[in-house]
């Protein structure tokens, strides 16, 4: 191709200051390199490029199911793709096409543009400053990070490239490298982009139009959060703290203490900069709503071009059970309790229609409070009701600061100090979904690292189910004692019914807790070199 490089550019539809949605952009002729990014428009025309890529259906349904379907919480439902239900199964080839990488290399691929080719435009845009450079590349660092998270925990291995696929001349065959010594590289990428990404407005400043801009676009604690996250799967405990309390002081009222017992009732969310009066709950505030404030990073979705179809194929609606259903486990409230809300609000246990199963309600749909409901009474609800527009996937909110730090705290000593604090942690995410409880969890019955531990990863469970993080946290519990064997007793096995010993002998393999390269991958790149479990299976 030479110096004349055809590629493909998606462009803001209407300026910022329409009423139209930031996502609503279309595509362009291609056009030739050499013409584009020559303005600041240019640049942010590709940075909602890599937005807009993570939206598309591969690249959502990988997310959404990397981290949950392998878990404890999920079941087949109806009508689930054969694809998924051997995943579920835990008989996963090499051939499954859940196992394709593409989505996300595509995002990188996007990333890896801007950080090319942005630097360029300050010396011909004369608008296009230094700061508004240094803030587009914290975007595309962080969403590349991000993206290179996903692939870590998904398959330990992974090519990883910073240099973007523009040429056909271009080596396309990259070795894998280690995805441990790719989170250095992300933790190295991440405090730049810290240090120059745009204030988190907060969540305290933010009204609902521009909550898209300030929760959708990468800011400061969106940073922070993945910083947090990577730090507590490396067991670089204090610095995951240090990056959680960031968030906490930079959202949290320092003129206020915050409190568990603040939090139940009308205080249905996580800060204590609102004053909200009582509506339909936290989940429908935090969930279908969209850009909560305590949102710290979600991708959005609308009701036009942009829907989340995934979560209406994966977890259904009001009308349809959807490919996953709850496991029986959860689905029961077992690991909820009588009194917690959030089962009642993100189950639905006796869905019409399909009996046996359990209807998954998070994301799509809530219960509405009966007329004349009390702010204190939450359990005096009608039928859950759908949401009437599709609803943002959240990658990261305020309650993963808090319970990213409680286990940090469990993990760094278990001194007396430390558990007394995760428990505070604890304490808010828990006493805000039991507002009919009278006293908060107590240090007196979780006195030791082990029952705090237990307690943290229930209270983890709790409040993300369905949200994609329950597999990553049996991972990572599998990974820091270096064997399967705790997390297989104490969680996965409760769900297999059939076959459990199978099972059992096939993931006490730790290869086996990661998926495979799909055989087109290993087929188009010859230096690629399959996970090991997988080398002895036939598809």
């Amino acid at each position: 191709m030479k110096n004349k490089i055809i590629i493909m550019l998606l462009l803001l539809s209407v300026p910022f200051s329409s009423c139209s949605d930031w996502l609503d952009i279309k595509p362009l002729d291609s056009m030739v390199l050499e013409d584009y990014w020559k303005t600041q428009s240019d640049v942010e025309s590709v940075v909602l490029t890599c937005y807009k890529a993570m939206i598309e259906t591969g690249y959502i349904e990988r997310v959404i199911l990397s981290g949950e379907v392998r878990s404890d919480n999920i079941v087949a439902g109806r009508s689930t793709p054969a694809g998924l239900t051997k995943i579920l199964e835990a008989t996963i080839l090499p051939s499954n096409d859940y196992a394709k990488w593409e989505p996300f290399y595509k995002v990188i691929n996007y990333c890896n543009t801007v950080l090319k080719f942005a630097p360029g435009v300050t010396e011909l845009d004369p608008d296009y400053t230094n700061g508004l450079l240094k803030a587009h590349e914290a975007e595309a660092l962080t969403l590349r990070a991000l993206t290179y998270f996903y692939l870590a925990r998904m398959y330990r291995e992974f090519p990883y490239i910073t240099d973007p696929y523009i040429d056909d001349t271009q080596n396309f065959y990259v070795e894998a490298t280690q995805g441990s010594k790719v989170l250095d590289y992300l933790i190295e990428d991440l405090l730049i982009a810290e240090k120059y990404a745009v204030k988190s407005k907060g969540n305290k400043y933010q009204v609902p139009y521009y909550a898209k801009y300030t929760n959708g676009r990468i800011n400061k604690n969106a940073v922070r959060a993945l910083l947090a996250d990577i730090y507590l799967w490396k067991g670089e405990y204090s610095a995951c703290i240090e990056m959680c309390d960031k968030i906490l002081e930079d959202v949290i009222d320092p003129k206020t203490i915050i409190s568990a017992q603040m939090l139940t009732g009308a205080e249905m969310y996580l800060t204590n900069n609102d004053n909200l009066s009582f509506g339909q709950g936290t989940s429908y505030e935090v969930f279908l709503s969209k850009n909560s404030s305590e949102s710290i990073f979600e991708l959005q979705f609308d009701r036009g071009d942009n829907q989340n179809t995934k979560v209406h194929e994966l977890y259904g609606d009001n009308m349809t059970l959807g490919q996953l259903s709850a496991t029986p486990l959860v689905g029961d409230y077992d690991v909820f309790g009588d009194l917690d809300v959030r089962g009642k609000d993100y189950i639905d246990p006796n869905p019409v229609g399909y009996a046996g199963f359990y209807q998954i309600t998070k994301y799509r749909a809530s219960r509405t409070p009966a007329k004349g409901t009390e702010a204190k009474d939450f359990y005096n609800y009608t039928n859950y009701t759908s949401s009437t527009y599709t609803p943002n996937w959240i990658i990261y909110r305020l309650a993963d600061a808090y319970l990213m730090k409680a286990e940090a705290l469990v993990q760094r000593n278990a001194g007396m100090e430390d558990l007394e604090e995760a428990l505070e942690m604890v304490n808010i995410t828990y006493m805000r979904s039991n507002p009919d409880l009278q006293l908060e969890l107590s240090i007196n019955d979780y006195s030791s690292k082990e029952s705090m531990e237990e307690l943290v990863m229930l209270e983890r469970q709790r409040e993300f189910v369905f949200e994609g993080k329950r597999w990553f946290d049996l991972l990572r519990m599998a990974e820091r004692e270096g064997s399967s064997t705790n997390m297989l007793n104490k969680y996965l096995m409760r769900k297999y019914t059939l076959n459990p010993t199978m099972v059992q002998t096939k993931l006490s393999n730790m290869d086996a807790l990661y998926m495979p390269i799909h055989k087109k991958e290993l087929s188009a790149n010859p230096k690629l070199k399959q996970n090991p479990y997988y080398n002895t299976l036939k598809d």
